[in-house]
């Protein structure tokens, strides 16, 4: 689905709700500001599922890491390079759906 949205300048961050399976998550975004590109990456990944929030993390390196507090307590474990992940592997982790897509500038 593409929404055409206005903005006065490029944001920092922004954040998404998820609530179709029938998604394609785009890993970045672009926007020209001012003759310049700016470009939001995806930085957060928040699933549910089993009545719990459960977040990947990607780090400026592009290293996944995964957050579960009742398995992991207060350890990430490293998922990989995000590079790997296809925008159908965002929709799921461990079981759960994918509820908001977090962007941010590096």
């Amino acid at each position: 689905m593409m929404q055409p949205i206005s903005f006065k300048s490029a944001p920092n961050v922004l954040v998404f709700e998820i609530n179709s399976r029938n998604i394609k998550i785009s890993k970045a975004l672009t926007f020209e500001q001012e003759g310049e590109t700016v470009v939001l990456d995806v930085r957060g990944l928040i699933y549910h599922g089993d009545f719990y929030f459960t977040s990947c993390i990607i780090a400026t390196d592009d290293t996944v890491w995964y957050h579960d507090g009742m398995t992991t307590g207060s350890s990430c474990e490293n998922e990989g390079d995000f590079d790997k992940f296809s925008s159908r592997n965002l929709l799921k982790c461990k079981g759960k759906k994918l509820t908001l897509v977090v962007y941010a500038r590096v």
